[in-house]
């Protein structure tokens, strides 16, 4: 593997308690985006959600991180371990997808933030931008100043995220006056419609479980991370499902739920005085900038580790001499924040869970190989199960995120093939201009001198294109009976729109089918190799 400490990067010394600290700053950092998922789904399907989303999206995918951190523990984490696994095509794909919808899931927090600032001092437009600018601003120099900084804040933020959770459960649990979990969905809505108002929230929410392992090369100790999210996984399924049982039934009001709206402020206002109201308050913003704090340094590291692979313009790679941090993806991540910040929490939700369906996807299937053909030797932590119980159970994310594809709406959808195929078309640009992994090992890394690619990538791409093909059929037909064209129309403020989207979803079906054929066609006959 590309060894990255002669690029500028720097290892800090990271205890256990630090890791677990920026692990569940990263997942969760207190239980707030649920607000806005509790007047959608209904408060008792939001409660099932909460207990079986992790069991399906968040553990298959933490056992899978756990495992592949402890065997290969390198900066990049999962677009590392693919690479290692499925070869450079994959890896690219894996770290493209997951950076770019790193930028939209990082300004989220940064308008949730902001969001409880507006609505707890009743602050104008312009004066939550305002906001907004600091809170980039400010943790921008933190991120500036190195991983071991962006721990210690993330971690003392995290202890007083907890301790402000626990009250605001008890306070709730001592005034309990109402079923938390009635109605269990909202009157007039089907349970289908309600899984898929709620599940990418969901999916968000329990998402991030990879992120540290993106930094681990920056950590004297990699091996750690493993345990540290052993660890932090049940303190989040608890700092979701404790507070918002308590504030549901004792402040109630399920359907004025949401960020802008009742949410465990309220219990806090209502049972705990003026003193406890203003310090949840303060660790509310905290709690929201933390993971801001957090995804900055995860993201900036994704084009870095790429730029140092030869898959990157190589002014990304560059790090600041006294601190050994990739200030100019750091920055990067600063100016795309700026000029997204104004998207809404749910818009900035959807498009990174969307993003990261196929990101995610690809690290299962690394997992599942270094299981099956023993690419690497196992590190301090396996799973003790047999490989076939692992692999069944690492697929099961594969099942939620093509659920969540067709719940998340015609938009997205459209916006996820446009992300998706723009993987293999920015791979060849930069493979032919950069030279990729050929540059730094051409022995293990060849190229077919026909395509000035690497042997298979032809046929890979042509993979992908063909996978969006018989998505985009379905789409088809299933998006005019599950939709309501209506609900588009009032959001867009046009009345064809949704029937604009399904147009634009047909054309790039037939044009991905067709490119994809032929693409599958050549390469199996002039540039085979295996797909993965």
């Amino acid at each position: 593997m590309n060894d990255l400490s002669n690029k500028g990067l720097k290892r800090h010394k990271v205890g256990l308690l630090a890791v677990v600290g920026t692990i569940y700053s990263l997942t969760a950092a207190g239980a707030y985006g649920i607000e806005d998922m509790v007047p959608s789904v209904g408060p008792g399907l939001c409660m099932v959600m909460l207990i079986i989303i992790p069991l399906v999206w968040a553990y298959p995918q933490a056992f899978v991180c756990a495992e592949m951190g402890s065997a290969i523990p390198a900066e990049g984490g999962p677009y590392k371990w693919v690479q290692e696994t499925c070869g450079e095509f994959w890896g690219f794909q894996m770290g493209w997808w997951r950076t770019l919808g790193g930028y939209f899931n990082t300004v989220t927090f940064v308008v949730l933030a902001s969001n409880y600032m507006a609505s707890a001092f009743h602050l104008t437009g312009t004066q939550e931008y305002i906001v907004k600018i600091a809170f980039i601003v400010v943790f921008t120099i933190v991120n500036l100043r190195g991983i071991k900084d962006v721990a210690i804040v993330n971690t003392i933020i995290s202890i007083s995220i907890l301790a402000a959770f626990a009250i605001v459960a008890i306070l709730g649990f001592a005034h309990y006056n109402q079923s938390p979990v009635q109605p269990f969905i909202p009157e007039g809505q089907s349970l289908i419609e309600s899984i898929g108002y709620g599940l990418a929230i969901g999916m968000w929410m329990y998402g991030g479980m990879e992120a540290m392992s993106i930094m681990s090369e920056e950590l004297e100790k990699p091996q750690i991370i493993p345990k540290a999210l052993m660890i932090a996984i049940p303190l989040i399924i608890l700092t979701y499902i404790v507070p918002t049982t308590a504030g549901l039934s004792s402040i109630g009001q399920w359907d004025n739920w949401g960020s802008e709206g009742v949410s465990y402020i309220d219990v806090a206002r209502e049972y705990g005085g003026p003193i406890f109201f203003s310090f949840f308050l303060i660790v509310a913003v905290l709690s929201n900038v933390s993971l801001f704090n957090g995804y900055i340094a995860s993201t900036s590291r994704g084009f870095f580790v790429m730029a140092a692979d030869n898959l990157c313009p190589k002014f990304l790679v560059k790090c600041d001499k006294k601190r050994g941090v990739p200030y100019v993806g750091v920055l990067s991540v600063a100016v795309v924040s700026f000029i997204i910040c104004q998207f809404n929490f749910t818009q900035l939700v959807i498009i990174t869970v969307t993003m990261s369906i196929f990101a995610s996807s690809l690290t299962q299937i690394s997992g599942i190989l270094r299981r099956v053909r023993k690419t690497h030797p196992d590190g301090p932590f396996k799973l003790k199960v047999s490989d076939g119980v692992f692999i069944a159970y690492s697929s099961v994310p594969f099942i939620i995120g093509v659920i969540a594809l067709y719940l998340n709406g015609t938009d997205y959808f459209l916006f996820g093939i446009i992300g998706v195929i723009s993987g293999p078309a920015a791979y060849i640009i930069i493979k032919k201009v950069y030279g990729g992994m050929t540059s730094i090992d051409p022995q293990r890394y060849p190229i077919n001198p026909a395509t000035k690619l690497a042997p298979g990538d032809i046929l890979r791409t042509g993979v992908i294109l063909v996978m969006w093909a018989i998505l985009g059929i379905i789409a088809i037909f299933f998006f005019p009976w599950y939709e309501n064209p209506a609900v588009y129309a009032e959001g867009y403020g046009s009345p064809d729109i949704f029937q604009t989207f399904i147009t634009a979803i047909k054309y790039l079906t037939i044009a991905a089918g067709v490119i994809g054929i032929i693409l599958m066609i050549w390469g199996k006959k002039k540039d085979p190799a295996k797909i993965f």
